[in-house]
């Protein structure tokens, strides 16, 4: 009998669809995008009216110093979308705007300092994505997510985002580009949050990834409210030139090897999406 109802158990689970067994074993926080109604100046000021008036995620916990504790500072995040792209807007509060810790550096270089980092899951397969960060300083970090927990940031995103300090802490904006993104639908995607908080080592999570447990893109909550967008027709070519010089120790004398040569080359690369339907 109990291998029986083991058996109907497990075809239950291969049957059921993945996003209906997902809801079915997972509670999950709900984040709501908003329809934007004017365009949004990508300048790190929350001056537009969606970034007041829309409903704000708020219930971050920490992972570190204190893993599930409150965190020391408030945060706020919204999030807004149109035809094309992606828009976030987040508050950063401090008590102390001086100490903010803001460190200007190249792209993808990774130094101590205060940032917010916005993780997404557009596929919402709950094992891969995308992060996009903006430390305080205005530095932009990109990459992508696999395997439930991992990262690479050898992809380089076209997007933008910009950070702006104040008497109250600190602000960034961001627009990601539908077209930098792989999806199906916008019904339902992955979302996550973080804010670090430098001089604390503090992090901070609307979910955080636990220390003694696995899965991370799993965890994610559940971005909602888009509508009536496609996934866009994209064409990318990002051409490149190298070089390349030898130097060899050959025979004295020789009239056709001095013992440099150098050569040049070119190239390409093409990356081309079209719409699922």
């Amino acid at each position: 009998m109990k291998t029986w109802l083991r058996w109907m158990g497990l075809a239950f689970a291969i049957v059921l669809p993945p996003a209906l067994a997902d809801s079915l074993t997972v509670a999950r926080p709900t984040v709501t995008a908003v329809r934007l109604s004017s365009p949004i100046d990508v300048d790190g000021k929350l001056d537009e009216p969606v970034w007041r008036d829309g409903d704000a995620v708020t219930d971050f916990k920490q992972s570190d110093p204190v893993e599930g504790a409150r965190p020391s500072m408030k945060t706020e995040v919204r999030v807004a979308y149109d035809d094309n792209a992606l828009y976030i807007g987040a508050r950063m509060y401090d008590s102390a705007p001086d100490s903010i810790m803001a460190r200007l550096t190249r792209r993808d270089v990774a130094v101590a300092g205060d940032g917010f980092c916005l993780f997404i899951d557009p596929y919402c397969d709950r094992r891969s994505g995308y992060y996009f960060k903006v430390s305080a300083a205005g530095t932009l970090y990109d990459g992508t997510l696999f395997n439930d927990g991992w990262d690479d940031d050898s992809w380089d995103g076209v997007w933008e985002g910009h950070a702006n300090r104040d008497d109250q802490g600190w602000t960034c904006e961001m627009r990601i580009p539908f077209s930098q993104m792989r999806f199906t639908s916008v019904e339902r995607w992955g979302i996550d949050f973080r804010r670090t908080i430098q001089r604390r080592s503090e992090k901070d999570w609307v979910v955080y990834p636990p220390k003694k447990e696995s899965g991370f893109v799993s965890r994610f909550p559940d971005l909602v409210g888009m509508h009536d967008v496609r996934p866009p027709r994209a064409i990318e070519i990002l051409p490149y030139v190298t070089s390349k010089g030898e130097y060899l120790v050959v025979s004295p004398g020789d009239p056709f090897n001095d013992g440099s040569r150098y050569r040049g080359n070119a190239g390409g690369d093409l990356r081309m999406g079209w719409a699922a339907g």
